[in-house]
């Protein structure tokens, strides 16, 4: 293999791309280790969310599991060759999921199932192999599979939840929520061709993108298109969008032609090689604390001006101005080494094992769920206007919903509780499903809730009191339902 050599790389190559010893001396399993150090960085970002538990506000022994796993992941990104390592921060984060159930967030639900994904394959690597020597090419070639198979599944929903008559109003469109703060600077935030614009551009971007990602030869534009929107979407600071985003694109490197990967691997090792410690690792760690620090001081710095601001939303906007500068590079330096990979012809890699689809088709068929009248929240319908519930839907292929299970039909109008979240239902004016109040009150013993029913009031029932079936302990780690609005149009919501 060519020696990689950090002095024919600089920023002239970025303007104006061209091959050079850097690339050609990539393998194509580097792909993998481009992949760890991303996914470490994504679970990062992932836990850095989890605020109440990082400050140990949900007990010492859970916030210690939290940061361990944190720096586990911090670890990853310094060794991503580490193959074993990504095994073990998959396993981690797969049994937190699981322990943490029911869990409401989309992209947790997606990195649930690549977790356990990466948990088989290279748990059934080590066992094969009766080692911990482990073939880094088998583990990278049968990855690809599953990410390029949960990316498609993704893309898919984020248009099939969409085509609804909310989401194709400007009046209440998710699109439109997420563009309006980026453009209020520029005074566009009402105008009508951006509304329309973000609208249409939703379903064009994720359309080329799912296209792309089966239609190699121009893998390129889903691939800079997709950069582009998930870079973009976290800097509107609507919601935490950042681990989103950075999962989206660590699935990509293991999704785009085998040349991009490795390409951007070597970039960036020449890149961490100029700086004066030889050990890329170690740079790379000393980068990213520097980074932190300098965020940290400039928002909280700031935030001095601004002391009514929550604290959370200083966290959130450290880590906001983290991703602005990694997720940037990142889609820099990944835009051009697909461009350096250009013409792209396909090279067919190994067959691999049916048996590595079991896990995105399990994701496939569970995000059908709103409309079998099963779980709305954790289905890939976020921010989509989505309804669906008692037996209506404003879906333009489903009507009405073809229900299987009836949780959806069993609706309570909450009047009033003493449960924080619940009272602000009843403050909305929204409904619940049934099931969700039997939730509510069994995880709050203290609780009460005056709710109507099917033309009955029913006055400060408690768990005890609770005049109906109460939910299963599987109903309750795998059935979690929104508020029910009925106004409409409906105003969009996660």
């Amino acid at each position: 293999m060519a020696t990689i050599s950090a002095n024919k790389f600089g920023f002239r190559h970025l303007v104006k791309p061209e091959w050079s010893d850097c690339e050609q001396a990539a393998r194509p399993s580097d792909g993998l280790v481009v992949f760890g150090a991303m996914w470490g960085f994504a679970t990062m970002l992932s836990i850095a969310d989890r605020t109440r538990v990082l400050s140990f506000e949900w007990g010492v022994m859970l916030g210690i599991a939290q940061w361990t796993v944190m720096f586990m992941a911090l670890a990853l990104v310094a060794r991503p060759r580490f193959t074993l390592l990504l095994g073990l921060v998959a396993g981690a984060m797969a049994v937190q999921y699981v322990a943490r159930l029911p869990v409401l967030s989309n992209n947790q639900t997606l990195a649930f199932f690549m977790n356990i994904s990466i948990v088989a394959v290279i748990g059934l690597e080590v066992i094969k192999s009766r080692s911990l020597t482990i073939d880094r090419e088998i583990v990278y070639e049968r990855l690809r599979v599953v990410a390029r198979a949960i990316l498609a599944t993704m893309y898919f929903y984020g248009i099939f939840h969409k085509i609804n008559t909310d989401f194709l109003d400007p009046e209440v469109s998710c699109a439109v929520a997420l563009y309006e703060p980026l453009a209020r600077p520029f005074s566009l935030d009402q105008n009508m061709v951006g509304q329309w614009g973000s609208i249409i551009a939703t379903f064009v971007v994720e359309a080329i993108a799912i296209v792309c990602l089966y239609w190699r030869r121009y893998f390129w534009v889903g691939l800079i298109l997709g950069l582009t929107f998930h870079y973009i979407i976290p800097l509107s600071g609507y919601s935490w969008y950042m681990d989103f985003s950075s999962l989206v694109l660590a699935l990509y490197m293991l999704s785009v032609p085998r040349e991009v990967s490795a390409g951007f691997y070597s970039s960036v090792t020449a890149l961490l090689r100029k700086a004066p410690i030889s050990r890329a690792g170690f740079t790379a760690i000393l980068l990213f604390v520097a980074l932190v620090a300098v965020c940290a001081l400039i928002v909280f710095r700031i935030a001095d001006y601004f002391p009514t601001r929550e604290n959370k939303l200083v966290w959130h906007s450290a880590w906001l101005l983290i991703w602005a500068v990694v997720g940037g590079t990142m889609s820099v330096l990944i835009t051009r080494a697909a461009l350096l990979a250009l013409p792209y012809s396909e090279k067919p890699g190994p067959r691999q094992p049916r048996w590595l689809l079991i896990a995105p088709a399990i994701l496939f068929i569970q995000c059908l769920s709103p409309y079998f009248g099963l779980k709305t929240e954790s289905s890939i319908n976020m921010f989509s206007n989505l309804h669906t519930e008692g037996g209506q839907t404003n879906h333009l292929i489903f009507t009405p919903p073809p229900y299987v299970a009836g949780y959806q039909r069993e609706l309570v109008k909450v009047v009033d509780s003493s449960i924080p979240w619940v009272a602000t239902v009843a403050k909305d004016g929204d409904y619940l499903v049934r099931h969700e109040l039997g939730s509510a009150l069994r995880e709050n013993p203290g609780g009460w809730v005056t709710f109507d029913y099917k033309g009955q009031r029913y006055e400060r029932i408690v768990n005890e009191t609770f005049p109906f079936d109460r939910p299963n302990l599987l109903e309750r780690k795998l059935l979690r339902f929104k508020p029910v609005d009925f106004e409409r149009p409906k105003v969009c919501t996660h």
